[in-house]
């Protein structure tokens, strides 16, 4: 077991440093649900970049988090995004924009999202260069926006799916899916069980031993 007070005040301590270097924004973080909180050390910040692979349904909760209860979001790029499946997990549809294709001037685009909405969802398809990207990060920092993107250098979570709850011998309705979420450089990954509201199952840390 971790000790909870301890990892609360590294985490804070984390947090205050990025501030102060400039690495995240002090617009404070967003309230994860279920155990994801422990895969991001200081928590999600307001003012940064997090990718989400694997999991609509993860992808989904991030994004309701996010936007909290008055937030709005854009979502780029992304024509097939499941909306009924978004709002059964929380998302309120009233206040997201679809932008099913960026075109060719998609940095532009992602610009104005970022200075006008609190949470940006970016579809695999949508890339930029490095400069583009920097100039993005600074717009991002200083407006306190989300962006669910998996950009170079940023924290991604990898989402698998481990079972599902409901269909038994072929039959019935799918309630819940069981997945494992890990995120890159991190040992520890939790076991999710998605339904209408995300709950934490487990969550493990793998022990690593230097082999010289």
């Amino acid at each position: 077991m971790f000790d909870d007070a301890r990892v609360a005040t590294a985490r804070a301590a984390l947090a205050r440093a990025e501030v102060a270097t400039g690495v995240r924004s002090g617009h404070g973080t967003v309230d994860l649900p279920a155990g994801l909180g422990a895969l991001l050390p200081g928590g999600l910040a307001r003012g940064s970049v997090l990718g989400v692979r694997g999991s609509t349904s993860v992808l989904f909760a991030v994004m309701a988090a996010a936007m909290a209860r008055e937030g709005w979001a854009a979502s780029i790029g992304m024509p097939d995004l499941g909306w009924l499946a978004a709002s059964e997990a929380g998302v309120d549809l009233a206040r997201v924009v679809g932008i099913p294709r960026a075109g060719a001037a998609a940095a532009d685009v992602v610009a104005a999202c970022v200075d006008g909405f609190d949470v940006v969802v970016l579809g695999d398809g949508i890339d930029f260069g490095a400069g583009a990207r920097r100039s993005l990060l600074g717009r991002i920092r200083s407006h306190g926006t989300v962006v669910l993107a998996a950009w170079p250098g940023s924290p991604v979570l990898h989402a698998t799916v481990r079972g599902g709850e409901g269909c038994g011998s072929g039959t019935g309705h799918l309630r819940a899916r069981v997945i494992a979420v890990r995120r890159d450089g991190s040992p520890t990954t939790v076991l999710l069980r998605m339904g209408q509201r995300p709950e934490l199952l487990e969550a493990t840390r793998r022990h690593l031993q230097a082999v010289s």
